[in-house]
């Protein structure tokens, strides 16, 4: 029996490793996302432990209660800019997925393509071989002569 051959064999490891390649960075922008959602909760803590202790605190002079506003806008902006970096890489592991999800796709198609060339291929194998198998077997009897 004849091996089977799939002649976009080249194509469908290509699809693979550009497959791959997606997939590898899928994992690093959600990585960084997921980095980036930490910072956020570690910043909103912070800024609550601050009102938490302003609103204990009552005998601050003017100075304190100055540089304490001052952090607690700062810990408010640092907010505000790690959302905005955190939409982002929110969008950018959407598309990241996108673009996965489309290179499966394409190399699973070939990989289906793949299976059904090689049931074919090996149907007419098992046909071909039930060909000779017959013809052999006319061959080899002989009819009663009367």
């Amino acid at each position: 029996m004849a091996p089977f051959t799939f002649r976009l064999e080249q194509v469908r490891l290509y699809r693979k490793q550009l497959e791959e390649q997606a997939m590898q960075l899928l994992a690093q922008s959600v990585m960084r996302r997921d980095a980036i959602r930490a910072r956020l909760n570690s910043l909103e803590r912070a800024l609550a432990e601050q009102r938490m202790v302003l609103s204990r605190v009552f005998t601050l002079d003017a100075g304190e209660r100055w540089l304490a506003n001052q952090y607690e806008g700062a810990l408010k902006q640092d907010i505000a800019e790690t959302v905005v970096l955190l939409h982002e890489l929110e969008k950018q592991v959407d598309a990241y997925r996108t673009d996965l999800v489309e290179k499966a796709k394409a190399r699973g198609l070939l990989d289906s393509l793949k299976e059904k060339q090689a049931a074919k291929h090996q149907r007419q194998e098992l046909q071909n071989e039930q060909k000779n198998n017959d013809e052999t077997a006319t061959l080899r009897h002989k009819p009663v002569a009367i």
